[in-house]
């Protein structure tokens, strides 16, 4: 596929055309716009789609620059426009005048466009999105980590997953396995969720009277992995003990049981994951070199706020796996993922995807349309550790939820109105919600 770039000469179309590159599309730029009538002559051949950034213009100007570009393309290619946030009577006038759809990007630097572009492509089916089993995505990022995936899975060196919470990492033990070729099943294990005092026993098996309450003998849940992978997420968390205990099975493929005096073998391929920065990590905390005879084949996972792009395809598949479980039509307007874009998403894909959920069951009106409103609200109840600007802080001894909720309302609304300059009509387009919604809603929190 081949792209035309064109718009303000302000606007660097190189940068975004290098951003566009690194995901595999290929572009033609068009550094200047032509006036009207002069356009037909200068556009490069072979284009299947057009995007058109105009960054700073009034909503005349744009719809005039949409209709002279409309002009010259033949009428099987789809026009993108980027352009500032317009109310929704201004859209319909620029849709009008032969724009095929409008985003506005949080901000317009090459990457920050492109990525929004992308977005909007590969939602509408004009890119094919990149899979990698059961992990999504276009971005260069993900690309690059799904090819790594691909390298890693027929070996059988122990794979160290870096990324998150929310990233996937679990996902991504469950493809390398998948490609492995392995006889054996994947064994996923949390080492947040093992008490200090049983972690050694869980992991390496231990022996009858090996301590109080050992009433039995327990083969360890590596040596019980068989020939299959054994999946070990948050090693961050292990014990100094444990650690010592698995640098061991690395370099030497054995493990002795607690209170054990013999060796068993560990057949399991290793796949270790954590959410911590192992390689500043304290000695007292994490072993150097562990970490160092873990680093050799390591992938690490992007987290959402860096590949943004990606943002209207998850959205998309988890809505459709919501309406699969639950019959309906459930949209997103196009209004809400400009909002999406905004919001960091410190919980990441899995934070989506249940924010996603929430936000379809609270769908309302006849055509079953998600509001911004519900999916960010959805956001806080799951992320503990988003940004102050996002969160609202609460004591439940002392708040009840009505309260709290009352809150979180009035600060995203102040926060939407201040976007739009107070247009209300605008503010209930972002929010994805109805004028007359909106009126009531500021009305009920003092904000009217």
């Amino acid at each position: 596929m081949t792209i035309l770039l064109t718009g303000s000469a302000s606007f660097d179309l190189a940068a975004m055309a290098r951003e566009l590159a690194r995901c595999g599309l290929d572009s033609e730029v068009l550094p200047v716009l032509p006036s009207a009538g002069g356009m037909p002559g200068r556009l490069p051949r072979g284009i299947d789609r057009a995007v058109l950034v105009l960054p700073a213009l009034e909503v005349l100007e744009i719809g005039e620059e949409v209709a002279h570009l409309r002009e010259a393309l033949d009428s099987g290619i789809s026009l993108l426009v980027c352009c500032p946030q317009l109310t929704p009577g201004d859209r319909r006038a620029v849709l009008d005048c032969g724009a095929s759809s409008l985003v506005a990007p949080r901000s317009w630097d090459g990457h920050t466009v492109a990525e929004r572009v992308l977005g909007e492509l590969i939602l509408a089916g004009d890119v094919a999105p990149f899979r990698c089993g059961d992990l999504w995505g276009g971005t260069a990022l993900q690309q690059d980590l799904y090819r790594r995936i691909e390298t890693v899975a027929p070996l059988h060196e122990t794979v160290l997953i870096l990324g998150d919470t929310g990233t996937g990492k679990e996902r991504v033990a469950q493809e390398i396995h998948r490609r492995s070729g392995r006889p054996g099943e994947l064994m996923a294990v949390n080492s947040a969720e093992l008490t200090a005092e049983l972690m050694a026993s869980e992991l390496f098996g231990h022996e009858r009277g090996a301590f109080s309450g050992a009433d039995r003998q327990r083969m360890g849940l590596l040596v019980a992995a068989g020939e299959g992978t054994f999946f070990l997420d948050e090693i961050g968390d292990l014990t100094p003990s444990a650690q010592a205990k698995l640098l061991r099975v690395l370099e030497e493929r054995k493990v002795r049981p607690v209170g054990g005096n013999r060796w068993e073998p560990v057949r399991a391929r290793l796949v270790l994951a954590t959410r911590r920065d192992l390689e500043t990590a304290p000695e007292e905390q994490f072993r150097r070199d562990l970490y160092e005879r873990l680093r050799g084949f390591t992938l690490r996972l992007p987290p959402l706020r860096e590949r943004r792009a990606d943002l209207p395809l998850l959205v998309q598949s988890f809505l459709d796996e919501y309406n699969r479980e639950y019959p309906g039509a459930r949209k997103v307007p196009a209004g809400v993922l400009d909002t999406l874009f905004r919001y960091t998403w410190p919980g990441n894909v899995r934070e989506l995807r249940l924010a996603v959920r929430q936000a379809a069951a609270y769908a309302a009106g006849p055509d079953g349309t998600i509001s911004a409103l519900h999916l960010l609200e959805a956001a806080q109840r799951q992320s503990p550790q988003a940004e102050p600007d996002h969160l609202v802080r609460f004591d439940p001894a002392r708040e009840s939820w009505r309260q709290v909720n009352d809150r979180v309302r009035a600060r995203y609304f102040r926060a939407i109105l201040a976007e739009t300059d107070g247009n209300k009509e605008m503010a209930a387009e972002r929010a994805g919600i109805s004028r007359s919604q909106l009126y009531d809603i500021l009305k009920n929190l003092g904000e009217g």
